[in-house]
């Protein structure tokens, strides 16, 4: 994949800091956000296989957490995953960064319905871990997933993600516990 990378892969549209791929950016979180990001929280769909789960958030109380989400000076690094057409489409992140040891976890859904399928979870994850290795500094990303979310699994794969371990009936989904895959990759 190509990336168009605009003064040094971040570039200023309106305001907006953003790492630019071919299909999509993504972009600091900002206030005017919480409706799109309350929409997709209160998304069974998109939440249930999610670290925090599916709960139903009012956009009062994601109001309180937004400044933190906004955050990128602490040891996690959120972004807006948005189309050349500007529009949000998901959310993607660097999270519980180890700065001793260089290594991060990371997160990432796609929230918006029509976007789904598209390629644009993938693409993200690409812009994320070349920004994570080139200005973060890192070297390794871990992530837990769900044994059952074969998509996720795919795609994790495809990025040259391996499974490292297993944590048995470790989320609790829908009346049942699931499994949940580790996995990690240098850069």
């Amino acid at each position: 994949m190509t990336f168009r990378i605009i003064n040094e892969n971040i570039k200023t549209l309106k305001g907006d800091n953003m790492i630019k791929g071919e299909n999509i950016f993504l972009r600091s979180i900002q206030k005017n956000d919480i409706k799109c990001l309350n929409q997709w929280k209160n998304d069974e769909e998109t939440f249930m296989y999610l670290g925090g789960g599916f709960m139903p958030t009012s956009i009062d109380q994601q109001e309180k957490w937004l400044d933190s989400m906004m955050d990128t000076t602490g040891n996690n690094k959120r972004f807006i995953i948005c189309d050349n057409n500007n529009l949000s489409v998901g959310m993607i992140g660097l999270y519980d960064i180890n700065w001793i040891h260089r290594t991060c976890e990371i997160g990432i859904y796609i929230g918006n319905k029509e976007a789904k399928g598209k390629g644009y979870g993938k693409e993200a994850c690409i812009l994320i871990e070349k920004f994570a290795k080139e200005y973060v500094n890192l070297r390794k990303i871990k992530l837990n997933v769900v044994s059952d979310n074969k998509n996720a699994l795919n795609m994790w794969q495809s990025l040259g993600y391996i499974k490292v371990g297993e944590y048995l009936k470790d989320r609790y989904i829908k009346g049942s516990y699931k499994d949940l895959t580790l996995m990690e990759k240098f850069l």
